[in-house]
């Protein structure tokens, strides 16, 4: 009976040893690799490996998307909004002397100089914006009180500015003036402006 009771016990003490030990497992912690994974392990990772979709090789295409700042739109506003008589006018109205029709023919010719504004605006600010250290591609203008970027831009330059696209202004702007908040300027702030 001792030995039956005797061996009953080695076979508990044995029996609790077999039992798996379950090791919780925590997110970015490294673990110690007890074993090397089986060949059937690796070839389950190989198969779902093989159904991950490929990134595209050297063959692909890779498309670039930029803007022209050289030809941005220009829009007309209606007579409703600026108050200005549209440039239709009827074929009865002719002028009578020469000097009223030497004035008619030069409203009727497209304006070019508002593009070439915004051409050199461009330009000159693109040579600003490769090199903002260079003190004679840019002056500092000091805002007003209650002035935004555009407002000063038209103090600066004139009537010129309203044709300019307005994200690309401010975003090259605020790349050269890292330290100014060019959406919400104040009095006194020096804001660096491309000289033509």
């Amino acid at each position: 009976m001792k030995f039956l009771l005797l061996l009953c016990t080695l076979l508990l003490l044995a029996c609790e040893k077999d039992h798996p030990v379950i090791k919780i497992i925590e997110v970015n912690k490294r673990m110690v690799l007890e074993e090397w994974p089986d060949s059937n392990y690796i070839a389950s990772l190989d198969s779902i490996l093989a159904l991950e979709p490929v990134k595209k090789g050297k063959d692909s295409v890779d498309v670039n998307l930029t803007m022209n700042a050289f030809k941005a739109p220009v829009f007309k506003l209606p007579q409703s909004v600026t108050g200005k008589p549209n440039g239709s006018k009827n074929a009865s109205t002719k002028p009578k002397n020469d000097r009223a029709a030497a004035k008619h023919t030069q409203e009727t010719k497209p304006d070019h100089s508002a593009e070439n504004f915004v051409a050199k605006f461009s330009n000159a600010l693109s040579a600003l914006q490769s090199d903002p250290s260079n003190k004679s591609l840019y002056k500092t203008v000091t805002a007003n009180d209650g002035e935004d970027l555009f407002k000063l831009l038209r103090r600066t330059y004139g009537a010129g500015t309203q044709n300019l696209p307005r994200f690309y202004v401010l975003s090259s702007l605020q790349s050269v003036n890292p330290g100014v908040s060019l959406e919400h300027l104040n009095a006194g702030d020096k804001v660096r402006v491309p000289r033509l």
